[in-house]
């Protein structure tokens, strides 16, 4: 169990605060999978660490140092229980989206420090101009934590006028900040993979949002700090790469820890004798410290940038863009051969192998790791400008 305190945990870093919380979401991981969301105590334990701030400026409980650090704090939230990470991953983007807030919006939906975000860039819902802002309805899919959520970010097609009414040149889409008590979830979240992130369905009806409460990529920034620089796509997408990162540390484990406890008499091998473990686990080791070290310094530089406010270049971009999709990519496959090499155990959800390898799939589902983005750096790579606009954003 974490019995850290909030004010002791306010003295930690953020990793560290993930490597305490580690234990916590381990014993309460059945809980998690069977109610398909977080458990309390867990929840409890993020918001006591600021976990879901992170993103943030720090007058708010924000990080607002090298994302570096949030990397390895999904890479550690993985390693115990992948729906853990990837809420605190989906708050810090719902926290980025505040940047393009003015101030005062900001501190008003930002300012509870035990408040929980949730967030869709899927434009599902259609927002309509009416005086002082806009009228909001419409359906979400895949809406992670919704059920922890105080607040929502929710990207909408802005019609009225002479905009057009469907997705497609000339649209218009902005994101809209709706409180919770304006949403109704939809129980659709029967899955496998990523059970406890809770990912359902919201609807909203007809709800007004005022003009200060919606936002696009293109909105003023008023805070323009160094994290507040940072490309949201790139960094989105490292983030992703550091929970496959964290899913095959667990799995590593898992697998060494398997070697151990089954150490039996007799004439046949044991587990840990197979030509097949000791091979994947040297070739596991290897494969996580190297992607590991590539996308932690593709970031990095990225950071370094930021802190002297120049321009990215592609090519900077690029380099996170592939270390992201590499390291998931590499992660996946080299989950499956776990997964293999394990035999029969791997069948038995009793051994975290078996959950770890559907997550790991499932985490691969994502748009933001998708081959696209390789493609797209290619681009960069070969001196040809991307066309993907989050490339950039």
């Amino acid at each position: 169990m974490n019995n850290t305190k909030s004010s002791e945990a306010l003295t930690l870093s953020p990793s560290e605060s993930a490597k305490n919380i580690q234990a916590l979401a381990i014993a309460h991981r059945e809980e998690t999978e069977s109610a398909r969301k977080l458990a309390p105590s867990i929840v409890e334990a993020l918001k006591d660490n600021q976990l879901f701030k992170l993103a943030l400026p720090k007058y708010l409980g924000g990080w607002e140092d090298n994302p570096v650090e949030t990397l390895k704090v999904y890479e550690s939230l993985a390693s115990a229980e992948t729906s853990v990470a990837w809420i605190v991953w989906n708050n810090h983007l719902a926290c980025t989206f505040g940047r393009f807030l003015n101030t005062e919006s900001l501190n008003e939906i930002y300012k509870n420090p035990k408040d929980v975000y949730a967030n869709s860039t899927r434009p599902e819902g259609v927002a309509k101009i009416v005086e002082g802002g806009y009228l909001v309805s419409g359906r979400w899919s895949l809406v992670s934590g919704c059920e922890l959520a105080d607040w929502f970010v929710l990207r909408c097609l802005v019609t009225g006028g002479d905009l057009p009414t469907k997705l497609g040149p000339g649209a218009k889409l902005k994101l809209m900040y709706i409180p919770k008590e304006k949403v109704k979830v939809i129980d659709t979240w029967n899955v496998g993979g990523l059970r406890g992130t809770g990912s359902h369905d919201i609807e909203i009806e007809e709800t007004f949002v005022k003009d200060s409460f919606a936002v696009d990529f293109e909105s003023n920034v008023e805070n323009n700090s160094a994290y507040n620089r940072l490309p949201i796509g790139a960094i989105n997408a490292s983030g992703c790469a550091a929970m496959t990162l964290g899913l095959l540390s667990g799995a590593i484990d898992e697998l060494t820890n398997m070697c151990m406890q089954r150490i039996t008499p007799g004439k046949n091998p044991d587990l840990r004798d197979r030509l097949t473990v000791q091979t994947a686990l040297a070739k596991a080791k290897t494969i996580l410290a190297a992607h590991r070290t590539q996308l932690h310094n593709a970031v990095n530089v990225i950071w370094e940038e930021s802190l002297k406010e120049n321009t990215f270049t592609d090519v900077q971009l690029a380099n996170v863009w592939t270390a992201s999709c590499e390291a998931a990519t590499s992660a996946r496959t080299m989950i499956s051969e776990i997964y293999a090499v394990a035999g029969t155990s791997s069948l038995y959800s009793k051994f975290r192998i078996e959950r770890i390898h559907r997550d790991v799939h499932a985490v691969l589902q994502h748009g933001i790791i998708q081959p696209h983005w390789m493609n797209q750096a290619g681009m960069a790579y070969v001196g040809l400008k991307p066309t993907a606009a989050m490339f950039r954003i």
